[in-house]
């Protein structure tokens, strides 16, 4: 073991966890000198509460001359105060260490490339967000500072720190920010940094940070704006190869100004999570001819003129804007592939509004070739909102057949549309069928009332093969096909047949979350469990709730019959 490369152990030492570490130093001499160094390469913010930590709470001249080699090997540095400490039961909490004392560690840990910080400072404790202004070899910052009555350190003096930064995620008000900040600087020193993390206070950053990846915004930290003020987003403009953007939730008192008109200015976008507070948030998402105008816009009027509403039988609109052509060339964003709203609220929650905005997230499924995730939150669908009615499959099919990560909700539906077999029938069918299509899916979150999952409505279009399926529009119930039926007849089984899981050939084969909420309360039979999991070959967490009492031990039970522990099964 000892001729074995000192470069070697160190690389699989990374590896491993603390004991594991501690007992590979006594393998030998030269383990014990490869590996040394890892003991304080990383510090995390329980280990300060450990028995025989080395590092006291207060300066000694004798104790702290061994240290100092030690700390010049650390690399990656946690802090946290004691009211901060979470999840920390298995420890006893020691007294925490005084910020002079941490500032003394910090200035002896130079090397830190990664410190990670959570505390309540006062405006006469500067001196600790001075250290870290001096910390050279830093590229990882991670800090929550709360309790200052004032803004503690300029934001010009950490630009040199800030300069080399990768990644910077802030919390609360430590930096100041001066609001002549907001208008972008005749000559600005460029950063590095690729990730940040802040509340709005502290856009101006992104001015230095034409290089930014991936951003996340904090509206509101507490106190600092009221909610009445208009907020302009204009230093995003600088970051024009921004891939991820999420903005955390907000409401329709925080005016934030030019959203469209920036957020649009990022072409190589491809996440984006916000909030939907207006009409005009889609202009972002949809291509402009097919925006649905809201009710009082003008144009609205001159594109009804002459056309006639049509209700399908479920007694909602079937008419649709008209797709253009197959090019996407024009679309806001064009490399958008993951896309999360995080509520909706437009301030109408008339018929007509909850129309309009289904009919927009409509029009992002079939004119989103890239999209691989959709996710919407606050907002209920009617599954014929989003899912091609039978006889509309062309023109009304998603395009986004490589969705991976698919959650949505439907509204309760009025229990007339849902009193017969038929009619639940006729509205889950093109639910199954489109989701049959989505071979990619690996995550997929159905919340909604009155779940239909037996065979005979059509969960079997989730199986391979599909038969095809034939449905005429020239008669109100002609000429249209059962497929579910059809496929158990070519398969020569029936709905109850036990053999049923092991002739079906799964199409979903990438799928390996599954959530499925009924607010009704659901029963599931042990043959329609056989089936989800021949249907999802994959599958490794399933959530089924609420369940009927009884039910949920039940699943338990013949998940452990059928060996099946490798599935995390949550209801």
């Amino acid at each position: 073991m000892d001729s074995m490369p000192a470069e070697l152990i160190e690389a699989f030492g990374q590896y491993l966890d603390g004991p594991t570490l501690y007992t590979s130093l006594r393998v030998c001499r030269f383990w014990f000198n490869a590996l040394s160094p890892l003991i304080w390469s990383h510090i995390s913010k329980t280990q300060w509460h450990r028995t025989g930590f080395p590092i006291r709470q207060v300066f000694d001249a004798y104790d702290d001359s061994p240290l100092r080699p030690k700390l010049l090997q650390v690399r990656h540095l946690e802090w946290a105060a004691n009211s901060d400490l979470k999840d920390v039961s298995a420890i006893t909490i020691r007294k925490e260490i005084a910020r002079s004392r941490l500032v003394q560690l910090l200035c002896m840990a130079a090397n830190v490339r990664s410190l990670e910080l959570q505390m309540s400072i006062t405006a006469d404790e500067l001196g600790l967000l001075q250290s870290i202004a001096e910390l050279r070899h830093l590229r990882r910052l991670r800090i929550e500072a709360t309790g200052l009555d004032m803004f503690a350190i300029r934001l010009q003096d950490m630009d040199n720190t800030f300069s080399k930064l990768e990644f910077l995620e802030s919390a609360g008000h430590w930096l100041h920010i001066d609001l002549s900040s907001w208008e972008r600087p005749q000559d600005v020193r460029q950063w590095r940094m690729e990730r940040l993390s802040v509340g709005y206070y502290a856009l101006p950053i992104l001015w230095h940070c034409e290089n930014l990846r991936e951003l996340e915004i904090r509206i509101f930290e507490g106190f600092g704006f009221q909610r009445s003020e208009k907020r302009s987003l204009r230093p995003l403009q600088t970051c024009r190869n921004l891939e991820v953007l999420k903005i955390h939730r907000y409401t329709r008192q925080d005016t934030l100004l030019d959203l469209v008109e920036t957020i649009g200015s990022l072409r190589q976008l491809l996440s984006l999570s916000f909030s939907i507070l207006d009409f005009s948030f889609f202009n972002l998402l949809c291509r402009p001819s097919t925006i649905v105008p809201a009710e009082n816009d003008h144009r609205l009027q001159k594109q009804q003129t002459g056309n006639n509403r049509e209700d399908d039988e479920t007694g909602h609109s079937s008419a649709r804007p008209p797709d253009d052509n197959d090019d996407y060339d024009d679309l806001p964003l064009p490399l958008l592939e993951d896309l999360t709203i995080i509520s909706v609220d437009v301030g109408d929650n008339t018929f007509s509004a909850l129309d309009q905005l289904s009919a927009q997230f409509f029009n992002i499924l079939r004119t989103r070739p890239l999209l691989k995730g959709f996710q919407i939150q606050g907002f209920g669908f009617c599954p014929w909102d989003i899912f091609a009615q039978p006889g509309q499959e062309l023109e009304h099919g998603w395009v986004c057949l490589g969705l991976e990560t698919l959650k949505l909700h439907f509204k309760s539906l009025d229990p007339r549309k849902m009193n017969s077999k038929e009619k639940r029938h006729r509205i889950w069918q093109p639910v199954y069928r489109q989701l049959g299509q989505l071979t990619r899916l690996k995550s997929l979150m159905i919340q909604c009332w009155s779940l239909e999952k037996g065979v005979d409505v059509g969960i079997l279009q989730l199986a391979q093969p599909l038969s095809s399926i034939v449905e005429s529009t020239s008669g109100e119930g002609q000429g249209r096909s059962n497929s579910a039926s059809s496929f158990l007849a070519q398969n020569r089984l029936t709905a109850t047949d036990n053999a049923l899981p092991s002739k079906l050939k799964a199409r979903l084969t990438e799928l390996s979350s599954l959530y499925l909420s009924d607010s009704k309360g659901m029963t599931w039979s042990k043959t329609e469990l056989e089936i989800v999991l021949a249907l999802f070959p994959k599958l490794k967490d399933l959530n089924l709730r609420p369940l009927n009492p009884g039910n949920g031990k039940e699943i338990q039970k013949w998940l452990k019959e059928w060996k099946r522990a490798d599935i995390k099964f949550v209801y």
